[in-house]
């Protein structure tokens, strides 16, 4: 439970550009819903229409619609910001992508916001330094991984602050019993009568939009050999998205393993079915921390991965992961073998994975907004504004 805030309740506006609803956008509301629990008078601002706008305001956040994009809706945009924030009193304005940074944090810095953040979710390169130096105050992040790659484009080691996502223990996890370990079993076997999969089939998950840059087609091409080897193994993969679910599907009928290859799409509660994996894998290019791999340590499933970007800080290396050098096919493949030929090891894991999960505290929601309400605070200090 996330307990109420010991400082001081803060106005924190939030502000997206994106209209779908990624990872960024799942953090963005998670943290919101737990700042809000925290006792904190949390907006947002969004573009019309915006997914993360919809969900916010079911959940009854007050959300401010603006459109993005173009110069003239820059321009236009700043100015109703710096209306909007002067109008609200915000002590924080807590600003996401490139397009409403530059538009909301310069509103916000005209309307003399108090302190000015811009997160950063992602490990791509930083092209400017406008939207993470000129205009924020300070900079907010979610490994250590992306704080020293801000570090080497030039933002100030001191401005930066490093914040884990949250990983929300799936809602059937919660219900009271007297072995939770079991209940998480329970949940297994549920789902895998669902999948149709037998107790003596291996199942290998992959959760994970359809990209290019998350390695599906490298996970299929390094477990096709072991699918051969065994009759028994399968692949599960669950997301959706063109062109790359049409190479799967090719690619799979090329390797003849069209069989053991299931491509299931988007599916609602994808974190359930993750508990009837029996390792969950991605071979991801590039992640800046990565939620979905706390997802699986939360139902009690290894996890094999690439050694990229925040990976290794959202797993234990060899107590409940197996990390692969990003390109290395052999040694993905020696990874998924490790763990398919030996079920006493991926026990151990597994459960390794989810006692982890149950004492990571810098992974739950209070834990996630004592890191932010604790920078939050120390640059108000810093910039002169003392506690609020």
């Amino acid at each position: 439970m996330n307990m109420p805030s010991t400082t001081p309740p803060l106005k924190i506006l939030h502000t997206e550009a994106a209209k779908g609803f990624g990872g960024q956008e799942i953090y963005i509301y998670r943290h919101m819903l737990a700042m809000r629990e925290r006792g904190h008078d949390v907006s947002l601002l969004c573009q019309p229409g915006a997914r993360l706008g919809i969900i916010a305001r079911e959940a009854g956040f007050t959300v401010h619609d603006l459109k993005m994009g173009g110069l003239l809706r820059l321009v236009r945009g700043i100015w109703s910001v710096r209306r909007l924030v002067r109008r609200h009193g915000f002590d924080v304005v807590n600003t996401t992508s490139r397009r409403d940074s530059l538009i909301a944090a310069a509103g916000a810095r005209l309307g003399r916001t108090p302190l000015v953040v811009r997160s950063r979710h992602l490990m791509s390169p930083v092209n400017s330094l406008l939207t993470y130096t000129g205009l924020p105050h300070r900079v907010m992040t979610v490994s250590s991984f992306v704080k020293q790659l801000l570090v080497a484009r030039g933002v100030d080691d001191r401005h930066v602050g490093i914040v884990p996502p949250i990983a929300v223990p799936p809602e059937w996890s919660k219900i009271d019993c007297a072995d939770p370990w079991q209940c998480v079993q329970d949940t297994r076997a549920e789902v895998r009568r669902e999948l149709g999969f037998a107790d003596d089939q291996i199942v290998v998950g992959c959760v994970a939009v359809l990209r290019e840059p998350k390695g599906h087609v490298d996970l299929l091409r390094a477990i096709a050999p072991l699918c051969r080897q065994h009759p028994n193994l399968h692949l599960v993969i669950v997301g959706d998205g063109q062109p790359v679910m049409g190479r799967l599907e090719a690619l799979r009928s090329e390797l003849g393993v069209a069989a053991q290859v299931h491509l299931l799409g988007y599916r609602h509660g994808a974190c359930r079915l993750m508990a009837g994996f029996d390792i969950f894998a991605l071979a991801t290019h590039k992640e800046a921390a990565g939620t979905v791999f706390l997802e699986a340590a939360h139902v009690g499933v290894p996890v094999v991965a690439t050694r990229v970007g925040g990976v290794p800080e959202m797993v234990l290396e060899g107590s409940n992961a197996i990390l692969a050098p990003l390109g290395d096919q052999a040694a993905l493949t020696q990874a998924l073998q490790t763990l398919v030929d030996d079920p006493a090891q991926r026990r151990r894991m597994g459960c390794a994975g989810w006692e982890w999960m149950r004492s990571a505290q810098r992974f739950t929601p209070s834990g996630h907004t004592e890191a932010t309400e604790h920078y939050y605070h120390q640059w108000l200090k810093e910039l002169g504004h003392g506690q609020r």
